[in-house]
């Protein structure tokens, strides 16, 4: 990896806030315990408040998969922990291993890694589509994030008041039907 890979810089940071510690009860100057120091593990996942997430499925693997809509994120991006060991992977690293791409990552810093694209099959409430997503060291609380590219070819609405997204429907004619929930069921609020 190039520089800035091995301060843990990663587009899953889209402020580049370091997540290392956090604060004491009670906020500070007020009693309580010390910070604690902790890493975050794929089960203990920590987000911070105001972004996107959702859960997902992506064909040809058992668990749910953390998605984060960023749209601060020019592409797609898988995590390569998450990928790791899967037979898609192994296949799209082999292609491509020789191939190396520039990334510009949250903070600014950019890192040369290994440019292995893979297609997944990405399904979350009323998306259901193949996307092209670059393979990068991203932190443990994301396993994929959709950027730019899929919010331009999707096309979501998204009410940022009452915090929900769905799927933009178009009338057979092409015209819109509307920007309302696409299914029956209640939308669940998904920021955090």
């Amino acid at each position: 990896m190039g520089e800035g890979a091995e301060e843990g810089i990663c587009a899953g940071r889209p402020t580049g806030e370091e997540l290392s510690s956090v604060e004491p009860l009670g906020g500070r100057g007020k009693q309580g315990p010390a910070p604690k120091i902790f890493e975050l593990s794929k089960t203990e996942r920590e987000c911070k408040p105001g972004l996107l997430v959702v859960e997902g499925k992506i064909k040809s693997f058992d668990k749910p998969w953390i998605i984060l809509i960023d749209l601060g994120a020019s592409g797609n991006y898988v995590r390569r922990a998450t990928v790791e060991g899967s037979q898609k992977y192994a296949e799209a690293f082999v292609a491509r291993e020789s191939d190396k791409v520039t990334c510009p990552v949250a903070t600014g810093t950019r890192v040369t890694i290994p440019q292995v694209p893979m297609d997944l099959d990405v399904k979350f409430l009323d998306f259901n589509s193949m996307e092209r997503c670059l393979v990068l060291d991203l932190d443990a609380r994301y396993d994929l994030i959709l950027g730019m590219k899929w919010l331009q070819r999707r096309k979501p609405w998204i009410v940022w008041r009452l915090k929900t997204l769905g799927a933009t429907r178009n009338a057979p004619g092409g015209a819109l039907e509307s920007h309302e929930p696409t299914s029956a069921r209640k939308q669940k609020r998904f920021w955090r």
